[in-house]
């Protein structure tokens, strides 16, 4: 009976240490704001190649652990897509509704407004900067002809598409961030009859401020 009394009472008295140390560690959880530069650019045959700079702005969350942490964000950002000119009309002008004043031999620009959602894994790989990598979400949300080429500039592009996400972030003692992000097209965007696909890669670098 003693014997039995006394395995329950070290069982007791060791309950607390064995609950605390299955418990994980504490994540460090982030929100904030960012900005950055966009460099973009449509890959297709019947597009001007080179990026092209315009910018991007959000907001972003997270959770980090020792070595591992996720990361979600929102951000909307603007890009520049310009045509090869004559070879675009020609390829697409049974397929797109042009204007009648559009001039065919000219270069004609649109700037293309997405609202962007990557989900992303991270993994600590020195003592502030992290590897990222996951997928990304990318909705348009404007579609501005700059040049009146086509009457309804919305029908050349797919309402979303997705992408594949790559980069770095350092995460600084003062609560800024700062990073650098190669975005690469999985979806084809080419919402004509024509067959060929566009794809958009993109080069992006951001700061940030997280409030916690």
């Amino acid at each position: 009976m003693k014997k039995n009394l006394l395995i329950a009472g070290l069982i007791a008295l060791l309950m607390p240490t064995m609950a605390s140390a299955q418990l994980p560690p504490k994540p460090n959880i982030d929100l904030g704001i960012k900005v950055g530069a966009n460099f973009a650019q449509l890959n297709g045959d019947d597009w001007e190649g080179g990026y092209k700079a315009n910018y991007l702005a959000g907001i972003f969350t997270g959770l980090r652990f020792k070595k591992f942490g996720v990361q979600v964000e929102g951000f909307f950002s603007q890009t520049k897509y310009t045509t090869s000119g004559q070879s675009f009309y020609d390829n697409y002008d049974a397929k797109v509704d042009f204007k009648p004043t559009a001039n065919p031999a000219k270069k004609s620009r649109f700037n293309v407004g997405y609202i962007n959602i990557p989900v992303l894994l991270q993994y600590k790989v020195l003592p502030m900067v992290w590897v990222q990598a996951g997928p990304q979400y990318a909705g348009i949300v404007s579609v501005r002809d700059v040049d009146d080429l086509v009457q309804d500039s919305k029908q050349l592009f797919k309402d979303g598409s997705f992408c594949g996400v790559v980069g770095l972030e350092a995460k600084l003692p003062v609560k800024v961030v700062v990073g650098a992000r190669y975005v690469f097209g999985l979806s084809d965007v080419n919402n004509t009859s024509t067959s060929g696909a566009w794809q958009q890669n993109t080069i992006q670098i951001h700061a940030g401020f997280s409030f916690l």
